[in-house]
């Protein structure tokens, strides 16, 4: 399937195209930028030629041989992307968080479910051998059924950007939606909802924040139904990682190098054990990526009907904005917020946006 590239920032250079360059799946056709220069380096990566490396994505659209589009431009620009490559006939794959709003997402869906296009989303650590271990140990009943997980990673660090652009622009309330949770917060949440038997309920959280009025420590504990408990704690500061599942038989427990800071930073091994039985150790292939051929075979099987392969779209991207979108609700009201959130409330139409730019206004930080 032919790709136009839309947004040439850093994680489209270091991790899309490489992982595409190893598909067979895809083929790499154009690339555009609001910066003409980082169009052209994804280019030159991509092996296409000056030509087709374009500085409005527009003249991308109108390209022929596109024939899905690849989405990694700051959130706050992607409604209108969207918008316009569906009414093009594109399929799109958009990076996390899909959106600045539930509004916004919904309307997305909407466009996209109109024009007859795919609407698929990156989740990519959906692909990660540690998580799908996990879920086959589980599915197995080897620690019987989940009561608990915790995702930590107070250690992490924002992408500051490419300098062509906007260095710094995740600190922007109005281009990011948030900080550390709209980050890798999400990424959390759509693994909590994979490994537990039910979906988030109810959210309470606090948070701290920068001068720039994004949260850049945020904390969530998360009822999963049946008395199940998430807890998601991530922050751009010093910790460590931690990936905990705690099971009515046993727990699962990822290895993770020494100092690493980040839950998403690469797993050594995954570790199985019980308070009355042995540990197994499994451990982990070395060399992994962010992003993996696999995904985009998958991906370009399922749009082209070939099989039914890949499992992050529109709706799964929405779900996970709404539970880091409800924690920052719960922030704002002091108290726990259940879901889902309704479409009369205002953090549904607005996003958080409102709520971090009156922090910053009061005088941001702590």
């Amino acid at each position: 399937m032919r790709f136009g590239l839309i947004g040439c920032g850093w994680i489209v250079e270091r991790d899309h195209i490489p992982a595409m360059l190893r598909s067979d799946s895809v083929q790499i056709v154009a690339a555009a930028d609001v910066s003409p220069e980082r169009a052209r380096l994804a280019g030159r990566i991509a092996g296409i030629g000056e030509s087709a490396c374009l500085s409005d994505y527009r003249d991308l659209l109108d390209r022929d041989d596109v024939e899905i589009v690849s989405v990694a431009s700051p959130p706050g620009t992607r409604l209108k992307i969207v918008r316009d490559a569906a009414a093009a006939g594109k399929h799109i794959v958009c990076e996390k968080p899909m959106a600045l709003s539930l509004a916004d997402a919904d309307e997305m869906i909407a466009v996209c479910r109109d024009a007859g296009v795919t609407l698929a989303v990156y989740h990519n650590y959906l692909y990660y051998f540690e998580h799908r271990l996990a879920s086959r140990l589980i599915a197995e009943g080897e620690i019987g059924d989940v009561v608990a997980t915790e995702i930590c990673g107070l250690g992490s660090r924002p992408w500051l950007g490419a300098e062509q652009f906007r260095p710094g622009w995740r600190f922007d309330p109005a281009l990011a939606g948030g900080g550390v949770l709209m980050d890798i917060g999400v990424h959390s949440f759509y693994l909590t909802e994979l490994i537990h038997p039910q979906p988030a309920q109810s959210v309470v959280a606090s948070m701290r924040f920068m001068d720039s009025g994004v949260d850049d420590h945020a904390y969530c504990h998360l009822a999963m139904g049946g008395d199940r408990t998430g807890l998601v704690n991530v922050a751009w500061g010093e910790g460590t990682a931690r990936f905990e599942i705690d099971g009515t038989d046993g727990y699962i427990s990822y290895v993770y190098d020494e100092n690493a800071g980040y839950f998403g930073a690469p797993v050594r091994a995954v570790r199985v054990g019980s308070a009355e039985g042995q540990t197994v150790t499994h451990y982990v292939p070395p060399g992994r990526t962010q992003f993996t051929p696999e995904l985009f075979d998958d991906l370009v099987d399922t749009i082209t009907g070939v099989r039914d392969a890949f499992r992050s779209y529109g709706e799964h991207a929405r779900r996970a904005l709404e539970i880091a979108h409800a924690s920052y609700q719960s922030v704002a009201d002091g108290e726990r917020v259940r879901l889902p959130i309704r479409p009369g409330d205002p953090i549904y139409s607005d996003g958080p946006i409102p709520l971090l730019l009156a922090r910053k206004d009061d005088g941001g930080g702590r």
